[in-house]
């Protein structure tokens, strides 16, 4: 034994140095190993605590404009209300497929106009940017939105003073004319919406968020109906809508004046996940005195009328009602009950008393 220990006291001190390279080798490998041993066994609930985690970072909300699902902080963003235009000159339009709600009206001479609402998205570049209508602003209190247009009928100015709306019309910071060859001036105003937005919260004080009663809202449907295709007739030719249903996407594509009606920027195709028509009862008032300027229509903003709505390839007829201006339009089937919306964009077609709609019922 004893000489069995001296022969490994002589190796050791011969081979001394290669020990002293080989140990802490030995001992790093060691170590990698006992910490790959105990991470392979860590508890399962700190694999679901990560998989939680994850999980709240992309929970969305329902938007309380169109009831699409979005971000936590874009589901009740201040809206922005835009007067966008829509005679001949005006056409393609910029911006209306980043509005979440479209409002489509007529106004002197048959020529509809378009109020966006916006926000979920602000775009950079929304017009041409036109004047105020007093019954858009019956409608733009639902949302309490900052509203910008480029002045207005003298009933619609006097409202806007009245009612205390969130008025942000044409100015130098936000609005710039875009010259075009052979184009009128009145045609060529465009808005930053974004700047509408900011300029709002950060120089007039204006709140970040608001609260509204939202419509009901539903997932889509698995199967869809057998009214592919809407017609709506506004006033001539020119201002013709057709809607038609895709039933890939689940949309409607727009087309105006048997054109597919794009937007100027993008050339994306005009889409709606919902389309709604509302009859009203309007009539034309005398031209105000003194100004030369013709009277805008007197129609029927707050009460209750026809309605249809289309989603899904159906269309579902029965009654809006708007019970005061501040109160948001609801819409009703034959029987009474609430019509719940698709989520997603929601174009609102406001129909005087005289125009129709053609599409079969479901």
């Amino acid at each position: 034994m004893e000489g069995e220990t001296s022969r490994f006291k002589l190796f050791f001190i011969n081979h001394r140095k290669l020990f002293l390279i080989v140990l802490p080798v030995v001992i790093v490998v060691a170590v990698a190993a006992i910490f790959w041993f105990v991470t392979k066994q860590a508890p399962a609930e700190d694999t679901a605590t990560v998989t939680t985690k994850k999980k709240a970072s992309t929970t969305q909300t329902a938007s309380l404009t169109n009831g699409a699902l979005v971000s936590a902080d874009l589901a009740n963003r201040h809206p922005v209300a835009v007067m966008i235009e829509n005679s001949p000159d005006a056409r393609p339009q910029a911006g209306l497929t980043s509005a979440d709600i479209v409002y489509e009206a007529v106004t002197e001479g048959g020529i509809t106009r378009f109020m966006g609402i916006f926000s979920q998205n602000y775009p950079t570049k929304a017009g041409p940017v036109r004047s105020a209508r007093s019954y858009f602003i019956d409608w733009l209190s639902e949302y309490d939105a900052f509203y910008a247009h480029a002045g207005g009928s003298p009933t619609a100015l006097s409202r806007i003073s009245s009612y205390s709306i969130k008025d942000y019309p044409h100015s130098n910071d936000a609005y710039v004319r875009i010259p075009q060859a052979g184009v009128a001036s009145e045609h060529t105003l465009f808005v930053d919406v974004s700047k509408i937005y900011s300029l709002g919260v950060s120089n007039k004080k204006w709140p970040e968020t608001y609260s509204t009663p939202s419509w009901k809202f539903k997932e889509d449907a698995k199967t869809f109906g057998t009214t592919p295709k809407i017609t709506l007739n506004f006033s001539t030719s020119q201002f013709q809508v057709i809607w038609t249903h895709d039933p890939v996407t689940n949309t409607y594509n727009r087309v105006m004046n048997g054109a597919s009606h794009k937007d100027r920027v993008s050339g994306e195709q005009i889409t709606a996940k919902t389309v709604i028509t509302m009859t009203v009862n309007h009539s034309a008032n005398a031209p105000y005195a003194g100004t030369g300027k013709e009277s805008e229509w007197t129609m029927t903003t707050v009460g209750s009328g026809a309605t249809s709505v289309f989603e899904d390839g159906t269309r579902t007829d029965g009654t809006w009602k708007k019970p005061s201006r501040l109160e948001r339009t609801r819409f009703y089937d034959g029987q009474g009950a609430e019509i719940p919306l698709n989520r997603g964009k929601i174009w609102i077609e406001v129909l005087p008393q005289d125009g129709s709609i053609v599409a079969p019922s479901a």
